[in-house]
């Protein structure tokens, strides 16, 4: 009987015992065991049913219904709001599959990034090597994944480790760029970037490109970060997750703001999304000459047409290409992209429509701490984060649409500076600079150092927190508001100062949210995991969200769009023929499109040869003699080993038939000086024979 009874249910038998129960005596007592071992996990999946649904309807009482939190299909996302408040139904800025995706490959084709002017530094060699896609990854929630940021005059775009986990990349490309200065202004300073992105240098005023066209004049543009050598941003790319879900755009607002507003630019009044689409045309080297480079690529020419049909037909009645493909028709399919990039299946989606089993406990506990004010001993983060996108009001009367509120959703949280900003010291001469966020574009003071409350969704892997990137980890930012003290002794004493941070608990309250060790675990737990959707970063026919990156349904136009093939469309390449995002060497080589032969910078030498059961075990020490850095993935390969032997650890075959070693390189690098050890196992009836050895960097299969 025993053996009965360990075979069927040894668990139960462990979980009665555990509750205080005796041995089981006879086959009697272990059908016993059973019977309330089974009843024990019925009353404990109803115990977690009840409590789902408990959870579920405070949640709804905390943000007045569920439905508030529910992120709607692509046809159903909230109409666009105009700089003044309006809802605007108009047709240019209305979301069609046509416009949707062209706007998608736009958004990642570096074709359009031909504005290099060599007057304002810029250097031709980074023409059409960047793109909207070099700072907006899909794998990171549409951010860079890195502290520093850059577009054109950068190299690289990312690698993948050992287990497979992507690791963004991308650098300053100092083999092509001029040297500005001998000393470092900021940690990373490669010495090579002028000015941020958005900084303009004119004859009477420095300020954003806004400021070209206010009073009192300017006088001349001297200087712009928008065409410099180093395409670089001032503050932390923001996710492009939940676009459409905002009235505002970029961490001060800076897009979708009235025209008239001391800081503004927005000549059109265009609402947020096409706002952002415009001033980053301008930003990024594109405006005025991508749309001449566009108008070259036949599959281009065929995609604008279906997106823009009164265009097309204004065009051939006119003979005219411009009124068709123009820097404007650009600008509203990348927009159209940009507001469908959600995500609809996170297990917190899938909670709030009845999964039962969506949420871990330890998940469930953190939304109830993320949905119960700090006066009530929770962390109060709805109060901030409501809505399909969890980034507005809970009050906000539009907290499902693109939000009414506008001022409401800035705050001064205490924060230092990006790194970036010590350029803008050195443009100002003024040590004491402070990027002033909001200030910059209301001129108010009670603007200053606020900046936009953005969405949760899709935090998990994005890395680097905050306009100024400051933290590289979900927990770190929950532990930041539950300590509640200022980073930075100049933003933390302003005025602007938001008491949400410092007391949110009351006035009169200690600082910060005052929760335990294991609490700031759970809100960690429930925003890393609970609003990650797979969906978004690897491709899923069954799922709703679609995958922010062009996927192979996207670029596989010789299955689904011959149309555009027969048109040149090369399989897994933009429209343009070049790589997805970047078009730098350091790109394509990370895309496995090339290799690079680094041969000539490696010394390898044996440091140990051992025989052992039929096989030949040799270590080498492979040192970088060189003064240029190596770059993973380095490949091993071997050449002539005698048709007898074997490479045991071979990670492949190249084409040419010799196998080879593919090497991770830690932390993605062989720097000058540095060495690794690697091994190559030889198996066979004879030894590998007089055998040679290069060394390739590159990430595809050589």
């Amino acid at each position: 009987m025993k053996k009965v009874y360990l075979a069927v249910s040894t668990a139960a038998a462990v979980a009665f015992l555990l509750l205080g129960g005796g041995p089981a005596q006879s086959g009697h007592s272990t059908l016993n065991v059973v019977a309330a071992a089974s009843t024990q996990d019925e009353e404990s999946n109803e115990s977690g049913r009840e409590s789902s649904n408990e959870l579920r309807r405070f949640i709804g009482r905390q943000v007045g219904g569920l439905q508030k939190l529910v992120v709607p299909d692509d046809a159903h996302l909230p109409p666009p709001r105009l700089p003044d408040g309006t809802i605007t139904n108009d047709p240019r800025f209305q979301t069609t599959e046509a416009k949707r995706y062209l706007g998608k490959l736009l958004f990642f084709d570096p074709v359009r990034t031909d504005r290099i002017i060599p007057e304002f530094g810029g250097v031709p060699a980074t023409r059409q090597t960047g793109s909207c896609g070099s700072c907006h990854l899909g794998e990171v929630a549409g951010k860079a994944g890195t502290l520093l940021n850059f577009n054109v005059g950068g190299e690289g775009r990312g690698y993948t480790d050992a287990s497979g986990n992507f690791i963004p990349r991308r650098r300053p490309r100092v083999d092509i760029l001029p040297r500005l200065r001998d000393t470092p202004l900021f940690a990373g300073d490669a010495l090579v970037d002028e000015l941020p992105t958005l900084t303009d240098v004119y004859q009477f005023a420095i300020g954003d490109p806004g400021r070209g066209r206010k009073l009192p004049p300017p006088g001349f543009l001297l200087r712009t970060g928008r065409l410099d050598a180093l395409d670089s941003v001032g503050r932390n790319s923001p996710a492009i997750v939940g676009a459409a879900f905002n009235n505002r755009h970029l961490l001060g607002g800076f897009a979708g703001e009235p025209d008239a507003s001391p800081g503004a630019l927005n000549p059109f009044e265009f609402p947020a999304v096409e706002s952002v689409a415009q001033l980053l045309l301008d930003a990024h080297r594109m405006q005025d000459f991508q749309s001449a480079e566009l108008q070259e690529i036949p599959a281009f020419r065929k995609l604008f047409r279906e997106a823009f049909g009164e265009e097309a037909a204004q065009a051939d009645a006119a003979g005219d290409l411009n009124l068709l493909i123009n820097d404007t028709t650009v600008l509203r399919a990348t927009a159209s992209f940009m507001r469908t990039v959600v995500t609809r299946n996170t297990q917190f989606d899938k909670f709030l429509a009845g999964d039962n089993r969506a949420l871990t406990r330890q998940q469930q506990r953190g939304a109830k701490l993320f949905f119960t004010s700090a006066k009530s001993g929770g962390a109060g983060c709805v109060s901030c984060h409501s809505g399909p996108m969890l980034n507005k009001q809970v009050n906000d009367p539009d907290v499902t649409g693109t939000g009414q509120f506008v001022e409401e959703n800035f705050f001064n949280l205490g924060l230092s500076d990006h790194p970036i900003q010590a350029l803008n010291r050195l443009a100002r001469k003024d040590p004491d600079f402070i990027d002033d966020g909001r200030r910059e574009i209301t001129g108010r003071d009670s603007d200053a150092f606020k900046f936009r409350s953005l969405t949760l969704r899709q935090l998990r892997g994005s890395g680097f927190f905050f306009h100024n990137g400051s933290f590289t980890n979900v927990r770190d930012v929950v532990q930041y508001f539950n300590a509640g003290v200022p980073q930075n002794a100049v933003t933390g004493a302003a005025t602007t100062l938001t008491r949400r941070f410092t007391n949110p608990r009351g006035p009169n309250s200690p600082p910060g949210l005052g929760l335990s060790e294991g609490e700031v675990d759970d809100i960690a737990a429930f925003l890393n995991d609970a609003l990650y959707d797979p969906g978004l970063v690897t491709f899923d026919p069954k799922s709703t969200t679609r995958t922010m990156q062009p996927n192979a349904r996207d670029l596989t136009y010789s299955i689904y769009r011959p149309d555009l093939a027969a048109l040149g469309a090369v399989d897994g390449l933009m429209p343009s023929g070049l790589n997805i995002s970047n078009n730098d060497p350091l790109s394509r080589r990370d895309a496995g499109l090339e290799f690079l032969n680094v041969t000539n910078r490696l010394t390898a030498t044996l440091t140990s040869d051992r025989d052992a059961r039929r096989r030949e075990v040799k270590v080498y020490t492979i040192t970088n003699t060189s003064k240029s850095t190596v770059d993973t993935h380095l490949l091993v390969i071997v050449h002539g080993i005698s048709n007898q032997a074997r490479l045991v650890n071979a990670s492949g075959i190249t084409k040419g038939g010799d196998p080879y070693l593919r090497v991770f390189l830690p932390n993605g690098v062989l720097l000058p000086g540095q060495s690794i050890t690697e091994t190559l196992d030889f198996n066979g009836t004879s030894n590998p024979g007089n055998y040679s050895i290069s060394f390739l960097s590159g990430q595809g299969k050589p």
